[in-house]
């Protein structure tokens, strides 16, 4: 095989609603709380009530709100938020013949941050249709540096761009 090929089947990407919900701290892994009031606001605002200085943070993405909750400049800072808060939010691959089994069903590139959704149960290797990168869906590294046969399992991916 000549440089720059690869046998890595080309799994389809898509994008699907999501529907658990994971609504903790980064920081202490308090439970958040929904800020009352907040309905004219772009994103939700919850606060943790356990870490110091009490943060608001933006409820679907999970990163430091920016300005006071119903202050008119008050916003999320992350541009992609509602990626983020896809990312954070889907269900968990259940099917018992997929090799990503437990993998949250979307994820995001590594290099351009789109969505990827895994289908079919035989590949864990992945490749971005919008900027060609080749990843393990399982452990999120370069597939050319993944183990496939024994990878762990990345968490819910976060980022702020």
């Amino acid at each position: 095989m000549g440089a720059g090929q690869s046998t890595i089947p080309n799994c389809e990407r898509t994008a699907m609603p999501c529907t658990a919900k994971e609504n903790t701290c980064r920081t202490c892994s308090s439970v958040l709380y929904p800020v009352q009031g907040m309905e004219n606001q772009s994103s939700p605002v919850v606060q943790c009530l356990t870490c110091p200085g009490k943060p608001f943070i933006c409820g679907t993405c999970l990163s430091p709100w920016q300005g006071r909750p119903g202050d008119a400049k008050g916003h999320c800072p992350n541009n992609r938020c509602a990626v983020v808060g896809t990312l954070l939010t889907c269900g968990l691959i259940t099917d018992s013949k997929s090799q990503v089994r437990g993998c949250p069903e979307f994820r995001a590139c590594p290099k351009c941050y789109s969505l990827i959704m895994h289908i079919g149960p035989l590949c864990s290797e992945v490749n971005c249709s919008e900027c060609d990168h080749y990843f393990c869906y399982i452990c999120l590294r370069d597939s050319a540096e993944c183990t496939s046969i024994a990878c762990s399992t990345a968490g819910r991916q976060w980022f702020s761009t």
